[in-house]
Order: C-alpha cells, then sequence, then structure tokens
C-alpha cells in the first residue's frame, strides 16, 4: 500500500489516481499512529509536515517505511537529510503522476543516488588501483 501525504489536495488525488492500493493521509501523524503503514511506501512533501521533519522522517523510517520525498528544489538540507536517512526515492519540482508510479516500482539503490551522496557529503574518492581478475582472485591462483 502507498500513503500519499503532499498537503496538496489536487496533487494527492492526481497521485492516487496513477497507483493502485494507495490512500491519502490528510494530517501527517496519520502515517504513525497505531503503525498501521508499517513497512509500507509513503510519499511525502516536507512542506506539509507539521513539526520537525528530521524527527518526523526518523519515525517513519524506525517503522520500515519506504519514503519518497517530494521537494520543490534541490535545498541542501532536505537532501543532506533524506540521505542520511536511507531515503534515495528523491523527486525535484515538477513531476507527472508516471513518474511517481515509475518509482513506486523501481526503487532506487544507493549505486543511483551515489555520485549526489558524494557531492552532497563532498566525499573525495581516491583512484583505486586496477582490481584483480576473477581468476586471479581464484583459491587455486595462489
Amino acid at each position: 500500500m502507498v500513503v500519499i501525504y503532499t498537503g496538496l489536495e489536487d496533487v494527492d488525488k492526481e497521485i492516487q489516481a496513477a497507483l493502485k492500493d494507495s490512500v491519502i493521509a490528510h494530517y501527517s501523524d496519520y502515517l504513525i499512529e497505531n503503525n498501521s503503514f508499517e513497512k509500507e511506501t509513503a510519499i511525502i512533501s516536507p512542506q506539509a509536515i507539521e513539526g520537525d521533519l528530521h524527527e518526523f522522517l526518523f519515525l517513519l523510517k524506525q517503522m520500515n517505511i519506504r519514503v519518497i520525498l517530494l521537494l520543490k528544489d534541490k535545498k541542501q538540507e532536505e537532501i543532506k537529510l533524506a540521505l542520511q536517512l536511507g531515503i534515495y526515492d528523491i523527486v525535484y519540482g515538477n513531476f507527472y503522476p508516471s513518474q511517481i508510479k515509475q518509482i513506486v516500482e523501481n526503487p532506487k539503490t544507493f549505486k543511483d543516488i551515489s555520485d549526489l551522496y558524494r557531492k552532497t557529503f563532498n566525499v573525495k574518492l581516491q583512484k583505486r588501483k586496477k582490481l584483480r581478475t576473477e581468476k586471479e582472485n581464484s583459491y587455486f591462483s595462489r
């Protein structure tokens, strides 16, 4: 099941129309009450969250809720927060409901966001030596 909470009723309805088995939340605490949505997916817009966004996203992740975050733009603090919490499904700016459906069906992995992570946290990578071939790594090649 997918829970949609963007804070904009029209947007919520458009996303819901594109997704089977989805519901619209009308307030943010609906997602965390009674652990009803544990291990489900939530589509969230930070602008709709009442209170501390970090605490709210932490609670969702603690309940093993997969979060798809809808951001207006590439604000550094929101991206940093999402990446720290292991939220890799991030959508920026305007989007089509079909894009959201694609993300729901195909979750992003760390590999998909590794460049964003590297830039956000200023990770410097050293050039690695050439990796040994599979044959060189085998037990019998020693």
